[in-house]
């Protein structure tokens, strides 16, 4: 997507525990200080039947931030949230939080990002216009 203030932002369409595990061994390819990963889980049955999956996939990244569920095409029927995706995570990695306002994320990012950093918005939902808020 671009660069600002020395972060580099990347988007990536992973919306399953293994394209998370791949995004996440091929950043091992690439130099930076820290990874910062905001993912947007996509539909409310994926998150509900593969929820011990993403946790253990996103927490190879050194900071997570997690947002609303991407419905599409769904409604919740499965009583589950991004709140219950980021309790298993903090497990693994405590440096995980949940937020859903993207304007929000923007200024967190913002605020706590530092230069050689690397930020990945990740999923198949609206989370793609994260990125351009980062970089615009």
């Amino acid at each position: 997507k671009g660069e600002f203030n020395g972060v580099t932002v990347y988007d990536d369409y992973a919306h399953h525990p293994t394209e998370i595990n791949s995004l996440a061994n091929a950043l091992k390819n690439k130099e930076y200080n820290k990874s910062w990963a905001i993912f947007q889980p996509h539909t409310y049955s994926r998150t509900f039947n593969l929820l011990d999956d993403f946790a253990k996939a996103l927490s190879n990244f050194d900071n997570i931030i997690v947002t609303d569920i991407y419905s599409a095409r769904e409604t919740n029927t499965y009583n589950i949230s991004s709140q219950d995706l980021v309790s298993k995570l903090i497990n693994l990695n405590p440096n995980s939080k949940y937020m859903s306002d993207f304007d929000h994320i923007a200024n967190y990012i913002k605020e706590n990002a530092k230069p050689g950093d690397v930020v990945l918005t990740i999923g198949a939902g609206t989370i793609t216009k994260l990125g351009n808020k980062l970089v615009n």
